[in-house]
């Protein structure tokens, strides 16, 4: 289990290194709106606005009401006292801190599209409890009927019912940090997938004597 859960950080840490480096500044707003009109197209302006006005609660409260987006800014580039008061080196560096300044504005656009999406996540979640249940139910009482007769627990079933379902909530998580538009319909059907495994995964346990 440990060796899934680093490469994933560390997937997770080399996609944001090369987002943070190498998007340029804009990049991540336009993804941002074309994303909002896909999710316009497919779920309707209601679903639009509680999602963004989700993110947008989210963003002020994570980034500027706590004052992590200020500390960091301070920290990269030197006020206009700082500035001035380094005679003879107020413009050393000025092209290197118009990069910083791009490249946090691009951190903070990619840490908004990240809640957008997982603000989209929460409104399906409920719907998505609705078929969980069911499928969890389903795969127990194939468990229960199985453990009184001879059926086949199949241990292949379980294996990649489980690393299946691990590996699209694994990719669920990196996309949600890719800079490319999403098709807002894309987090339901692995959502459904990931229940449906799960179901298989819990009907084809191992019978226990």
């Amino acid at each position: 289990m440990k060796k899934p859960f680093w490469l994933v950080a560390w997937l997770l840490v080399i996609e944001l290194a090369v987002v943070f480096v190498l998007v340029p500044g804009d990049w991540t707003n336009r993804t941002i709106e074309k994303e909002s009109r896909l999710i316009e197209a497919n779920l309707g302006s209601q679903a639009r606005t509680w999602i963004y006005g989700k993110a947008d609660q989210w963003y002020q409260a994570a980034m500027m009401d706590s004052g992590f987006y200020e500390g960091i800014y301070r920290t990269m580039i030197p006020s206009n006292d700082q500035r001035a008061n380094s005679r003879g080196m107020q413009d050393m560096g000025s092209w290197w801190f118009r990069w910083v300044q791009s490249r946090i504005e691009a951190f903070a656009d990619i840490v908004y599209q990240f809640m957008s999406r997982f603000a989209l996540l929460v409104m399906w979640a409920p719907y998505m409890l609705l078929l969980l249940l069911p499928a969890l139910y389903d795969g127990l009482m194939t468990r229960q009927i199985k453990r009184t007769n001879f059926d086949y627990a199949s241990p292949v079933v379980h294996r990649y019912s489980t690393r299946l379902s691990g590996g699209l909530l694994v990719g669920l998580v990196i996309a949600f940090s890719a800079p490319i538009a999403m098709n807002p319909v894309i987090i339901p059907v692995v959502m459904m997938v990931c229940c449906v495994l799960l179901g298989l995964m819990v009907g084809n346990l191992q019978k226990r004597i």
